[in-house]
């Protein structure tokens, strides 16, 4: 979006720990180690960025309930998660060892990742109670606590020790025993009517709570991930997209190995706020592994302080933006223990808290951490040469943020920063609807559109372009095409007028955005009194479409209020009567998980007939196409019109791109 709400100078935060959760622990040598939560508690303190004593920057935890736990794990899994914590007694008989055994291996406690030790029951529902308890603080439910005003009600709450995402339903995995972050958007979702974005920005893709709403549209999951071709857990491929009701709401971003700051940044800030600007949340959930950097001895990733950093501020920027400032930060992964997590998640606190953080690391805290680094290195040293990393630090970091000249460019950056650059284009393609797409343009590229638009637009203001006055049962409707910025701002979207952006605010922002696009031709239908009811955007086709010249998608929305007046019709007529549309290709793309069908009290398939009828009035037929969203769904349509002056060359690319594979095979 082209405006953007700035996140307040003091924000109210609070920070959730308790020295309970340093119990959370696998055991010596386990990569896990609570000393780097210890460290960033002490980092905080030392820099004065955070007092444990001070209740207005403290949230109190409490353990999560078997029945608050149970909104995401099964019964089976709980009971052998307390019956696992219980020792194995030396008076066991080799049967009832065996049967333990057994249990560990079923329920994934079977080897060394995610061992079996004494009261992990009880800790894992600590620190499942401390995300639950922060995310009913920033929604206002009662488990979050009571405040003596809604004032000082938390509006942004940090819990470190929280964001164990590879936890399944039924299973222990990656160093999780208790999902807490599906625990406590459960219990949101049972209490209230919320929509929840979860974003998770660990270099491990967040398999357990995408599986745990894999099918629930009230949650969007979005992981920005290391690749699983060569990383645990194996998943995370843009091809997963949710199930059901829920299909869209699961976004992957699969990074490259050895994935920079610039790629990193270039990928994640454009994406996330056009994903965001379609799902609309109420409140944003966000997982801060900083496993993500370059020193961490477990991934591939090469990003620095830089990278981290521009993601915290993202996250921020967004919740203010979109959900009124709600936001929780969880912890997750990160295994420099001492030299990446304590400087990440304190960075984090700060942008939260609303302070600066200083530039050098406090004397004292290096005085207490250093030797411990040093104890720590050589293994951490180990972890790298195997992941095929030589950038360990020489010596332990003396700053909050990374001096560059200790990064080297990466030698295949640019294979790199184009295959993150072939993601985006499939994520965008796959998961974001045409009309939001069209407001965050990759690129501007010539064509015929662009010769309209800058003829009757040169200054962006008032210039001529065609009116028609469409009379109906519920007065005039005005149709204008090339609409202009300045008219658009006028105007206001109906509140039946939100398919794409689910808010007629937003879907007036983005309809603005799209009018001061060079490339788009935004025609709208609006009332004498400035209420939008109707619009169609021309634009050039996505990445998907590349290789096929003078090829342009049409996309149509009226409001479910000013239905069956015959305005989709005329709208759709009065945009398409252009000089150059017989040098042009269209097409337009029905999915039915954007359909009102439920609405109009028919199937989908009757609405796939209802959208083929609407554009067959201007000569477009229906093709065969391999097209993955297309394709996806038995009811989803393609439909298309090419011009009578289109060159047979042209016309044969586009045919033959309708039957391609579904990949992303070249990109500007």
């Amino acid at each position: 979006m082209t405006e953007q709400s700035q996140p307040a100078s003091s924000p109210r935060a609070r920070l959730i720990f308790d020295p309970q959760e340093l119990q959370y622990n696998f055991g010596v040598q386990h990569p896990m180690d609570p000393g780097r939560l210890r460290a960033m508690v002490d980092l905080l303190g030392s820099s004065e960025l955070w007092d444990a004593n001070n209740p207005q920057t403290r949230l109190d935890l409490r353990p999560a309930t078997l029945d608050e736990l149970g909104l995401i794990h099964d019964p089976a899994y709980l009971a052998a998660v307390q019956q696992l914590s219980v020792p194995a007694a030396p008076t066991m008989s080799p049967e009832e060892l065996e049967q333990r055994r057994t249990l560990e291996q079923r329920y994934g406690f079977g080897d060394s990742d995610t061992p079996a030790v004494p009261n992990m029951h009880e800790v894992s529902a600590v620190i499942a109670g401390g995300s639950l308890v922060a995310l009913s603080a920033v929604m206002g439910l009662p488990e979050g606590g009571i405040f003596a005003s809604e004032e000082e009600r938390p509006l942004h709450v940090f819990h470190p020790q929280g964001g164990l995402h590879h936890a399944w339903s039924d299973r222990a995995s990656g160093f999780c025993v208790y999902n807490d972050a599906a625990v406590a958007i459960a219990h949101v979702l049972q209490a209230s009517e919320a929509k929840i974005l979860y974003i998770d920005f660990d270099a491990h893709h967040g398999d357990g709570v995408q599986r745990a709403f894999y099918d629930d549209p009230r949650v969007m999951t979005i992981s920005i991930h290391e690749t699983g071709r060569y990383l645990f857990p194996g998943s995370g491929d843009v091809l997963e997209m949710g199930n059901g009701s829920g299909r869209g709401y699961s976004v992957n971003v699969p990074l490259e190995p050895f994935t920079e700051d610039d790629s990193y940044i270039e990928t994640m800030d454009p994406l996330l706020s056009q994903l965001v600007t379609a799902f609309a949340p109420d409140v944003i959930v966000t997982e801060h592994g900083c496993d993500t950097h370059a020193w961490d001895p477990l991934t591939h990733l090469s990003l620095t302080m830089r990278g981290i950093t521009a993601q915290i501020k993202l996250a921020h920027r967004l919740a203010h933006t979109y959900c009124s400032g709600r936001w929780v930060a969880l912890g997750g992964g990160g295994y420099a223990l001492y030299s990446v997590v304590p400087r990440a998640w304190s960075i984090l606190w700060a942008e939260m808290s609303g302070q600066k953080v200083p530039e050098r690391l406090p004397e004292d805290w290096l005085e207490r951490w250093r030797p411990l680094w040093e104890a720590a290195v050589e293994r951490e040293k180990l972890g790298q040469q195997i992941m095929g990393k030589e950038l360990s630090p020489q010596e332990f970091p003396t700053t909050f943020q990374d001096r560059p000249e200790l990064f080297p460019p990466q030698p295949r950056r640019w294979d790199i920063n184009y295959a993150n650059r072939q993601t985006v284009g499939q994520v965008r393609h796959f998961l974001i609807p045409s009309s939001i797409r069209q407001a965050f343009p990759l690129a501007r590229r010539h064509s015929p559109l662009s010769d309209l638009f800058d003829l009757l637009h040169l200054n962006r203001s008032d210039t001529p372009s065609r009116i028609h006055t469409l009379q109906t049962e519920r007065g005039p409707v005005i149709l204008r095409d090339f609409s202009p910025p300045s008219l658009v701002e006028r105007l206001r979207a109906d509140k039946g007028l939100c398919s794409f952006a689910r808010v007629p605010e937003r879907e007036h922002q983005l309809l603005l955005d799209i009018a001061r696009s060079p490339d788009c031709a935004l025609t709208i239908a609006h009332t004498p009194s400035g209420v939008i009811v109707g619009q169609v955007t021309i634009a050039p086709a996505d990445e998907w479409w590349n290789g096929v010249d003078n090829l342009y998608e049409v996309a149509i929305e009226v409001s479910s209020d000013w239905r069956g007046l015959n305005i989709a019709k005329e709208l759709l007529t009065f945009s398409l009567e252009l000089e150059a549309k017989e040098d042009m290709i269209f097409f337009a793309i029905g999915l039915s998980w954007h359909w009102d069908a439920e609405g109009l009290g028919i199937s989908t398939f009757r609405y796939r007939e209802l959208i083929k009828h609407l554009f067959s009035t201007q000569g477009f037929v229906e093709y065969s196409t391999t097209e993955p969203n297309v394709s996806m769904e038995l009811a989803n349509v393609l439909v298309a019109r090419i011009g009578d002056r289109v060159d047979q060359r042209v016309s044969r690319q586009f045919l033959n791109h309708l039957i391609r594979s579904s990949g992303f095979n070249t990109f500007p």
